[in-house]
């Protein structure tokens, strides 16, 4: 195996899916293109995802995949997610889609590096379902509940993604999905690190990759719970306080408890409920990552919590989404250039 793919080397090599990819399914794929006629990724901090659909048969329905190709190299990729695999298959959630992982993926360079192939899911990203229904509570309290009731299964099943956040999160009706496993924990993993440690405005702020079990997403589960409570009765936070890669918080928020805005305008909405959830997501971050209490049990006695001294604000919280970190890529190449693309990534 050569060097590790980058951004380019992707882009080049999936605009001729016969050759570039091994599985039969996708070498006769069409995929998503953007307005210059180009491959359309999806690119988060560990890889870049394009959305390919198959041709139908004649007794087939066409299907859609989401191709993730992986934006640095991780030894145990394989096994961890043969295990996901297994598990998922086992407990059997309604929350997840079907995928493989192909070590023998794409190739490039005459080389093979590994992907992802995972069933496309249909929907609204989270934060995009929310913008839809910011004038209609009822929906986001039913969305509440619904969060409420995965996070359960999640618990019980002894799975933990690992990134709850918006973008891995697919709302279609009355149901959800999520997506995106690279971060995934399931029983086999204990004892490993976390290959990630997910969304900056979701995750405790000092979760580190030896923070890696159970635990992992309790704490952006809270924040998910927290932020729909408070748009269900204050929609003003929307506009105020998203940035468009986050909900309401951000996480200089969770550094600078009581003194950021966000905390204020929480107590301005007047809600019992909210006040004591706002205590809650703040005394858990003075508590260690893998000790944030599950939502069940927090929400059976949120009275108990109280809100710890304010944290003193060196720098104000910034309200601007944060640009995903870079990975570094050769200049583009010609055939880009005369296509009409641009690199929007410093935009």
């Amino acid at each position: 195996m050569g060097a590790w793919p980058d951004l380019t080397e992707y882009h080049e090599a999936v605009q001729h899916p016969q050759k570039a990819f091994a599985d039969s399914g996708l070498k006769a794929v069409t995929l998503e293109l953007d307005r210059f006629g180009m491959p359309k990724p999806a690119t988060g901090g560990n890889a870049v995802v394009y959305k390919a659909r198959e041709p139908g048969g004649f007794l087939s329905f066409k299907k859609t995949w989401a191709i993730r190709c992986f934006l640095r190299p991780i030894s145990d990729h394989a096994e961890r997610y043969e295990a996901i695999s297994k598990h998922l298959g086992k407990v059997r959630l309604p929350y997840d889609v079907n995928f493989r992982f192909l070590k023998q993926g794409i190739q490039i360079r005459s080389s093979w590096f590994p992907i992802v192939k995972m069933q496309w899911a249909d929907g609204d990203l989270l934060h995009s379902h929310i913008e839809k229904h910011l004038r209609y509570p009822a929906s986001l309290a039913a969305l509440r509940e619904r969060w409420v009731t995965l996070v359960r299964h999640l618990e019980a099943a002894q799975v933990a993604h690992g990134d709850l956040q918006h973008g891995n999160i697919v709302v279609r009706g009355g149901s959800i999905q999520l997506v995106d496993y690279d971060g995934m924990w399931v029983p086999a993993l204990r004892g490993r690190h976390a290959t990630e440690t997910g969304h900056r405005a979701y995750q405790h702020p000092e979760r580190s990759g030896q923070d890696y079990g159970q635990e992992i997403d309790r704490f952006s589960a809270l924040v998910i719970y927290l932020s729909l409570a408070a748009l269900e009765r204050d929609v003003t936070l929307w506009e105020r306080f998203h940035t468009g890669d986050n909900l309401i918080f951000v996480r200089e928020d969770f550094q600078q408890l009581g003194r950021s805005a966000i905390w204020e305008h929480l107590r301005r909405i007047g809600s019992r409920e909210i006040d004591q959830l706002a205590a809650v997501v703040a005394a858990m971050v003075q508590q260690h990552p893998m000790k944030v209490g599950n939502l069940d049990s927090v929400l059976k006695n949120p009275a108990s919590y109280k809100f710890p001294t304010p944290i003193p604000a060196s720098t104000p919280a910034q309200r601007v989404a944060p640009k995903p970190a870079r990975v570094p890529t050769p200049p583009v190449p010609s055939w880009m250039k005369k296509s009409g693309y641009r690199d929007r990534s410093d935009d």
